[in-house]
């Protein structure tokens, strides 16, 4: 499902897509889907800028740095869904990440659930008219393929701070998990007010929030836990940035404090394997 208001972006992630940034960002998304998935047969899946459904990685570009740094030994990571996802995606390209299709977060979200058999519910907005044309697209292929296929992911061209606010009250009887994304495109001074903003309220209302930012803007609040990845010791290279992060965060509790001690435990194993199997 597609619902359009006419507006314009500025920003395209088509020339950043699977760099360093995307590859630490789309790992901790995916672990804590997983994570959240392994009780429940249902995720309702929130993303307040979320970009095209995939993207094709040509020769030259920043994925080089980031996913292409690392397929070579893509065997090792598939234990990850995150990897699991990539490689499944792209069969044939064992050896040659150019070429490569590269999902976008929420299609990625998508993949985990059909491949765990979970029920998505996914409300993404965007505001660029070029990306909503791909899910308009990438939807209406799948619709048309067979309804067993049908995702439940509805795409809102609007902005994403504001346009899901409304969408981060849910009934107390329903026990599914809730995963919000706050994924800005930091092109405007206040997107990282924005994001706090939307980070603190969604907490309020008992939702798992990941926010993404580079460590060298020094966007992420400070009260948060956060996991950061420093590319260049890792073996990744993120140009002229030196690293990501991501914080989390949520009701306080059990559910969030086992979520963080997953997610160190998988973000360590995955350390240790970049920094061991260096290309």
């Amino acid at each position: 499902m597609i619902h359009k208001i006419p507006s314009m972006g500025r920003y395209d992630h088509r020339a950043h897509a699977g760099n360093a940034g995307d590859v630490w960002k789309h790992f901790l998304l995916l672990e804590s889907a997983d994570w959240l998935l392994k009780d429940s047969g249902r995720l309702i899946y929130l993303e307040s800028h979320c970009g095209r459904p995939h993207y094709l990685l040509k020769a030259p570009g920043e994925w080089e740095g980031g996913t292409g740094r690392i397929w070579h030994f893509l065997p090792s990571l598939k234990a990850f869904a995150y990897f699991k996802i990539l490689s499944e995606l792209n069969p044939s390209s064992a050896f040659a990440p150019s070429g490569l299709l590269y999902p976008g977060s929420a299609r990625q979200i998508r993949e985990l659930a059909r491949s765990r058999g979970a029920d998505l519910q996914a409300e993404i907005w965007d505001i660029n008219p070029d990306v909503a044309a791909s899910w308009q697209d990438f939807l209406s292929e799948e619709a048309s393929l067979s309804s067993r296929l049908r995702t439940g992911i509805c795409f809102h061209q609007a902005d994403g701070f504001s346009g899901l606010l409304s969408y981060l009250s849910r009934p107390s009887s329903d026990p599914s998990p809730g995963l919000l994304f706050i994924d800005p495109p930091y092109v405007e001074a206040q997107d990282a007010v924005l994001a706090e903003k939307l980070l603190q309220k969604a907490r309020e209302g008992g939702w798992i929030v990941l926010w993404w930012y580079m460590t060298d803007m020094m966007t992420a609040p400070a009260n948060l836990d956060t996991l950061e990845l420093e590319f260049a010791p890792a073996g990744l290279d993120g140009g002229r940035w030196k690293g990501a992060g991501v914080a989390v965060a949520g009701p306080k509790g059990d559910q969030l404090s086992h979520l963080l001690h997953s997610l160190g435990r998988s973000m360590r194993e995955f350390i240790r394997i970049l920094k061991s199997d260096r290309i």
